[in-house]
């Protein structure tokens, strides 16, 4: 909520932004790697951190992280099992998000 001013309607909106992106900038920073486009990883890893910090994800934030230090350090894309933990990451932040919002959606529908 820290994201959202602790305003609960900008934060709906902003998970269901979330919702809306995360899987798009995802499979672009993905397709970046496969191609070993390291400037395009470097643009669309940042570009989902700052996504994936609206949602709360730190665990999928500390690993673009860990793929940003590395791209510096030796001037290549992350590995393959980077963009496979990543991608576990951002599923099951996307699965907390899609839970929260129904369970929300629920509580006001009791109301």
């Amino acid at each position: 909520m820290k994201h959202s001013y602790n305003d609960k309607s900008v934060f709906v909106d902003l998970c269901k932004l979330f919702l809306q992106v995360g899987g798009e900038q995802f499979a672009r920073l993905k397709s970046a790697v496969q191609a070993g486009n390291v400037s395009a990883t470097t643009q669309e890893c940042h570009a989902l951190k700052g996504t994936l910090l609206i949602s709360g994800a730190d665990a999928a934030v500390r690993l673009l992280d860990q793929i940003e230090i590395e791209f510096n350090r030796k001037k290549r894309v992350c590995t393959a099992e980077k963009i496979l933990e990543l991608q576990n990451e951002i599923m099951l932040t996307l699965d907390e998000v899609r839970d929260f919002l129904a369970e929300l959606e629920s509580l006001e529908l009791q109301y």
